[in-house]
């Protein structure tokens, strides 16, 4: 292996909040020792933001190192085209072994987007020859659990034990799985890219988590009886009503957050089984580790639950970087970074460029004051846009003109919208934002002229309730109405 090409292990969680690491974060109700240990052999970075808070949009950032204006991919609902160009493909290209488990979202499901082998756990499967976990589940005892992951529909958002038991479930197969790989690891170089599912819904911990965390003892979610009217404010009503959450009360609040916490812990042990297998193979020295999560949850805060905002909670996402004689450990960096930073980081580990910023903040601790961060989610009336630096969020929803400015490290938690007290700051932080989109050349963030935001009149958003049920199993008949 050359010096110039280390491995390099990227570690995914979907919908892990940046709050629920226990040292690192302070968070003194949660225990992640893994993620803990991880932190002290490498650099953590407070300001890490995921810009596009949504599963599929925020993984074609990571992978193309390219906004959602530019791949196509604004939500959900849009896949990377097989033509887009991945870090998997620049380190394959460069001789790498490109090597993918767990979670992927891609559409076809087995689309390579440059990996050379998948080894898939999806979080809907829809055949079993398609879904490498589903495949390892049925020729177990539990082949008959439909829904492996948790019950979703009308139980999406309530807390549940998980069917299977905690050496069947898919948390632990995509750690073992990773364990194999790092067992036997390629001769050349390899690019892993090791995707949990959890903490995303349903929060449904196996035996002994399920219990771990008593949730009278849990702190109330940020600004429970808010009365704000953000930016994006329809979009989190309509997400609400999607998951059946826009009626619950703070039992249920607390309820959810003691399964969520345990489901991060959950993913912590496997974490922790990877950095054993790593340390085992002697491989620690020669890898960059990245671990970071797709987006956030909103646990409640502001009443709210879900991701779909550039609220902290949905929009904060840890990122931890280690690599073991190249980087600083156990150091913490505040400059504004976001997962469009990865490939270009990725991709000087590798020797191919040399202008990653990321790794150049990791290395010396500088700081960039003056960076602008913009975010963006959706197309339309459900558009949100954001623009971030180290001390202002303005917030922007083409959907009737809302506008708003939070301060990111005031102890208001987000409550406190400083749009008119701080009227100058505000209109420079729209200028920056309507700047990035005519740079771009991005027409529909933009009015007719292309001079200001685009404003569209005032709508309510209608999404329809969650009723995603199981297909993998033929023959099983599902309510539909």
């Amino acid at each position: 292996m050359s010096d110039s090409q280390p491995n390099i292990l990227l570690i995914l969680t979907d919908q892990q909040r940046q709050d629920t690491l226990a040292k690192v974060a302070s968070n003194p109700w949660i225990q992640t020792p893994s993620l803990d240990r991880l932190a002290e052999r490498g650099v953590w970075f407070e300001a890490m933001y995921s810009e596009m808070p949504e599963c599929v949009p925020a993984r074609s950032v990571i992978l193309t190192g390219k906004m959602g204006h530019v791949t196509g991919v604004m939500g959900n609902n849009r896949r990377l085209g097989g033509e887009s160009p991945t870090i998997a493909h620049a380190l394959s290209q460069a001789g790498y072994h490109t090597q993918a488990i767990g979670k992927m979202h891609f559409s076809p499901v087995r689309a390579s987007h440059g990996f050379a082998d998948l080894r898939l756990a999806e979080e809907i499967p829809t055949q079993i020859d398609e879904d490498d976990y589903l495949s390892f589940l049925v020729d177990s005892p539990y082949a008959h659990v439909l829904e492996p992951h948790g019950i979703r529909h009308e139980y999406y958002y309530i807390p549940q034990v998980s069917q299977l038991p905690d050496d069947l479930h898919a948390t632990t197969w995509i750690g073992q799985e990773t364990v194999k790989f790092l067992q036997h690891p390629p001769q050349q170089p390899f690019f892993l890219y090791t995707s949990f599912i959890k903490p995303h819904p349903p929060f449904e911990p196996t035996l002994p988590y399920a219990f771990r965390y008593d949730p009278a003892q849990l702190p109330d979610p940020v600004d429970w009886n808010s009365a704000a009217d953000p930016a994006g404010l329809e979009l989190l009503r309509a997400q609400d009503y999607s998951k059946w959450m826009e009626a619950t009360d703070l039992n249920l609040a607390h309820l959810i957050k003691a399964a969520y916490y345990a489901c991060v812990t959950q993913v912590d042990v496997q974490i922790g089984r990877i950095l054993d297998a790593l340390d085992r193979s002697g491989l620690a020295q020669e890898t960059l580790v990245i671990f970071s999560s797709d987006h956030g949850e909103l646990l409640g805060d502001h009443h709210h639950f879900g991701k779909r905002s550039f609220y902290h909670g949905s929009t904060r996402v840890p990122l931890i970087l280690s690599w073991p004689g190249t980087l600083p450990q156990g150091q913490v960096r505040q400059s504004v970074v976001g997962h469009q930073d990865f490939y270009q980081a990725m991709a000087e580990a590798a020797g191919l460029t040399q202008d990653s910023r990321l790794l150049s903040i990791a290395k010396t601790g500088e700081k960039d004051e003056e960076r602008l961060l913009v975010g963006e989610l959706f197309e339309d009336e459900r558009a949100i846009y954001m623009a971030v630096d180290r001390r202002w969020k303005y917030l922007y929803s083409p959907n009737g003109g809302r506008e708003c400015l939070l301060a990111v490290d005031a102890q208001d938690h987000e409550t406190q919208d400083y749009l008119t007290s701080h009227r100058d700051q505000a209109i420079s932080m729209r200028k920056r934002l309507i700047q990035y989109f005519q740079r771009e050349g991005y027409a529909p963030a933009l009015d007719s002229e292309g001079v200001d935001l685009c404003h569209l009149p005032a709508t309510t958003m209608s999404w329809p309730r969650n009723r995603q049920y199981p297909v993998w199993q033929k023959g099983v008949v599902h309510r539909t109405s």
